[in-house]
């Protein structure tokens, strides 16, 4: 129950310890990683392109007269600020419950070779039994990820909505 050496041997250790919820935090894990790197894409595209997105939305602001239309306009640029969020969002409560999931059974199952005596069998040292805490180690991981992700991608969606809004009613 030891990890083992080498990528692939920490990888299929990494799998093993995780169980059952290995799958799932993989997925949740990919999950994050593909919003991470779209967000990281539409920001640079917001910011460095030639800033045509961030001229493309002030101009519509500008050229509109009307309220509700200005709104219209300001809430299509919110949405696509805010896409991937719900994500996000899933992550920070799946990721951590998954990680305890896989961390309850992983402790079943070193509870059930300890025996009713509860004692290591001879010959067997203590090492590698602290594997099964990986599972919400990784989960932990995950939701903090998922936490430093959308709170970056609201802050900026926020600051650069006002800034739209104020550019909008001045320009």
């Amino acid at each position: 129950m030891t990890l083992a050496t080498g990528a692939m041997g920490s990888a299929l250790a990494l799998w093993t310890a995780c169980g059952a919820v290995a799958l799932p935090l993989l997925i949740v894990s990919l999950a994050v990683c593909t919003v991470a790197f779209e967000r990281c894409g539409f920001w640079w595209r917001w910011w460095r392109q030639g800033r045509k997105p961030w001229q493309d939305a002030r101009h519509q602001l500008a050229g509109c007269d009307d309220p509700q239309q200005r709104q219209v306009i300001l809430e299509r640029q919110q949405r696509l600020m805010a896409w991937g969020e719900p994500v996000l969002q899933a992550a920070l409560i799946l990721a951590p419950l998954l990680g305890l999931v896989g961390t309850t059974a992983g402790l079943m199952g070193v509870l059930r070779r300890l025996g009713p005596q509860l004692l290591l069998p001879p010959g067997n040292p203590l090492t590698g039994y602290a594997d099964v805490l990986l599972p919400t180690l990784i989960g932990l991981q995950l939701a903090l990820l998922a936490t430093a992700l959308l709170l970056l991608n609201q802050g900026l969606s926020q600051w650069q909505l006002e800034r739209l809004q104020s550019n909008g009613e001045n320009g």
